[in-house]
């Protein structure tokens, strides 16, 4: 029974794996030079198919900027300052926060990856193991994302 059960998430995971934007970033945006006082930021979706059944929301300061695929990423500059970005899912209670402290002229790369712990809660025992996964988790869902490259922008 198990085993059925594993095979029926890996074909509906598959079929929905295309869920969501997986354009690649915005080409035009690269091309151009960063503003005085901004910083540009790349968020990138990772290829891993845990998690795979539908798109990863990004929220840049409460105003959703991506609906990210599979592969996906994208590109946008801020001004310098404090930033909140969040990840989530339509059908998680939850969500997975960071806070980005923007430099001027910087490059920042943020990766969005699954969270292994959420996958294998709800993979196990269903709705009931999410929501519990989600209660003690002040950062939760099914998508994290975090930080992977910070430098000057131009080298």
């Amino acid at each position: 029974m198990l085993v059925l059960r594993t095979i029926v998430i890996m074909v509906i995971a598959a079929a929905c794996a295309a869920c969501g934007n997986t354009s690649a970033e915005n080409a035009e945006l690269a091309k151009q030079p960063l503003a005085g006082g901004s910083a540009r930021i790349k968020i990138y979706r990772t290829e891993d198919l845990i998690a795979a059944g539908g798109g990863a929301r990004i929220k840049l300061n409460g105003k959703q900027i991506a609906d990210m695929g599979i592969g996906g990423s994208l590109l946008k500059d801020v001004p310098a300052g404090s930033h909140q970005i969040v990840v989530d899912h339509w059908g998680h209670p939850n969500v997975y926060a960071i806070t980005l402290k923007a430099k001027p002229g910087m490059f920042y790369t943020l990766e969005v990856s699954p969270r292994v712990e959420a996958a294998i809660a709800g993979g196990l025992f269903g709705l009931a193991g999410g929501l519990v996964e989600a209660a003690v988790n002040e950062n939760g869902g099914p998508y994290q994302i975090k930080v992977v490259d910070a430098k000057p922008l131009g080298r």
